[in-house]
């Protein structure tokens, strides 16, 4: 799977939904939303012949019988799962195999912001982690900081820079992507 095509798609996506609120940052946390969602969309359909692995993000109920909540632990959770039978009344019950992608997304364009949401990737035992947040004039400044928490990550790492939902009223869809390899962030 191709992060940037990934992200790529699910940005297209969310810049093609009506614009929601009635102030500049309500108009951005829903352009956020929409985006959040259009990401595990783009998860979804590419494991949709795999109905073990589960899509969970905050606005998408359709696993919320199997797990009491629609979101688990971050942005965008995929997971293998399977069942096993309840012990008092032969319910099936749902629980998580193996972590496949952690995603979490910031689009504040400060790194403090930055490094509260990463925190929770190094957290994550997924065989991926995805960050995604906010281009910025000095890309190599904002992605220096994030080097020490992505170390201490498990699995592969990467960072995909998207412009902030305030400029996507300009047209501009490009997405930056970064890996982690050893010490440093490799633009793909």
């Amino acid at each position: 799977m191709n992060p940037r095509n990934l992200v790529g798609s699910a940005l297209s996506l969310a810049q093609a939904q009506a614009d929601e609120g009635d102030s500049p940052s309500l108009v951005h946390r829903s352009r956020s939303r929409h985006f959040v969602e259009a990401l595990a969309g783009e998860f979804r359909t590419h494991y949709a012949l795999q109905p073990s692995i589960r899509v969970l993000s905050k606005h998408f109920p359709g696993h919320r019988a199997d797990f009491g909540l629609n979101e688990l632990l971050f942005d965008v959770l995929v997971c293998d799962t399977s069942t096993v039978r309840s012990a008092t009344d032969s319910a099936t019950l749902v629980f998580v195999t193996r972590g496949l992608w952690a995603v979490e997304s910031e689009f504040a364009r400060d790194t403090r912001q930055a490094i509260f949401d990463f925190n929770k990737l190094v957290l994550a035992s997924t065989d991926y982690k995805l960050f995604v947040g906010p281009q910025v004039a000095d890309q190599s400044a904002f992605l220096e900081p994030l080097l020490p928490p992505a170390g201490k990550c498990g699995g592969e790492v990467f960072i995909a820079l998207v412009p902030h939902p305030s400029e996507w009223t300009t047209g501009r869809s490009d997405v930056d992507v970064f890996q982690l390899r050893q010490t440093v962030w490799q633009a793909l």
